[in-house]
């Protein structure tokens, strides 16, 4: 069995062959699997990148049930965290190992098949083993964490003036991680009074929208409203970095982008060193992952965990859980 949103609006269970890994692959057991903001756009009919059938999971631990030809016997029983990008390896951002904007990405739970079943295979390049002890529901949360730490380097942080436009996960992530790394002032802004209080309760300051300038602006939210209030509320010379995902084409004021001399920066997914980067902040709870979930659910409740993840002002992290 294995979940798929065959249709906007539409998420059922379907019966499936039963996966058997092949050359280079494990067959996995989900373990925890997180509902995302990119989930739900696809749900919503809102993706972009995206043809149905879609056979969702992407943020991901599993355990190694059973190893393909060619593939270590000792990854076998071991627990890990998907890195979902299945790549070329050939073309020019591949070569340059900038492969997380591979130029035939395909990324597993959007336009190839996900983690969201009983069983499911992966390439064992892409996992990454969780150290002994790992809460299972963090090691979902390694996903998620990675897109904020691929975001955060690519801009210098450290000692500057920082807003996260976004309370949502990635955006409480982002700010976690921006703190880390030494923002000298990191600032949440969310319209939604209890996003800014989820985001106090992570020690981190939060506020409605106002007219107030900073160095370094990442916008999580991913619409245009948004990306306007980036651009308006950087400093001349500062850097907006695009983390939310759009789902229709957008207007800016490119006139500011040009005369303020803005840097204007997206960000896709990771590579393998943020995944990395991810497990080791929440081992050394450096980032707060735990506070986000919101909502537990059994694997098989697709339906209510997606209905509860919809809930944007009470949701924030919802898992599926074996």
């Amino acid at each position: 069995m294995r979940a798929v949103i065959p249709a906007p609006h539409v998420i059922q269970w379907s019966e499936a062959d039963p996966p058997q890994p092949q050359h280079g692959e494990v067959l996995l057991e989900p373990l925890a699997i997180g509902v995302c903001g990119s989930d739900l756009h696809v749900y919503e009919g809102q993706h972009p990148f995206v043809r149905y059938p879609v056979f969702p999971g992407h943020e991901v631990a599993a355990r190694v049930v059973e190893v393909g030809s060619g593939v270590d016997p000792a990854w076998r029983g071991a627990l890990v965290a998907l890195e979902p990008a299945l790549t070329c390896g050939q073309c020019v951002p591949c070569r340059s190992g900038r492969y997380n904007i591979c130029e035939r990405l395909r990324v597993m739970g959007f336009q190839a098949p996900g983690a969201l079943a009983e069983r499911f295979v992966s390439p064992v390049q892409n996992l990454h083993r969780l150290p002994q002890g790992f809460d299972i529901e963090l090691g979902a949360m390694v996903e998620p964490l990675a897109v904020a730490v691929h975001a955060v380097a690519l801009t210098p942080v450290q000692g500057k003036r920082v807003a996260v436009l976004g309370a949502g996960t990635i955006g409480l992530l982002v700010a976690q991680v921006a703190k880390a790394y030494g923002a000298a002032q990191v600032v949440v802004v969310d319209l939604l009074e209890a996003r800014r209080r989820a985001a106090e309760g992570l020690g981190l300051a939060a506020k409605a929208p106002d007219a107030a300038k900073y160095e370094v602006i990442f916008e999580c939210v991913g619409n245009e409203r948004a990306l306007e209030a980036a651009i308006q509320g950087a400093h001349k010379g500062g850097t907006v970095v695009v983390v939310g995902v759009y789902g229709r084409p957008t207007t800016l004021s490119a006139g500011l982008v040009q005369d303020w001399e803005l840097t204007l920066k997206g960000s896709l997914m990771y590579t393998f060193s943020d995944f990395q980067e991810a497990i080791r902040l929440l081992a050394q709870q450096r980032v707060l992952a735990q506070p986000l979930v919101t909502h537990r659910f059994a694997l098989n409740e697709v339906q209510p965990a997606f209905a509860a993840a919809l809930g944007r002002d009470k949701a924030l992290k919802v898992l599926l859980l074996a």
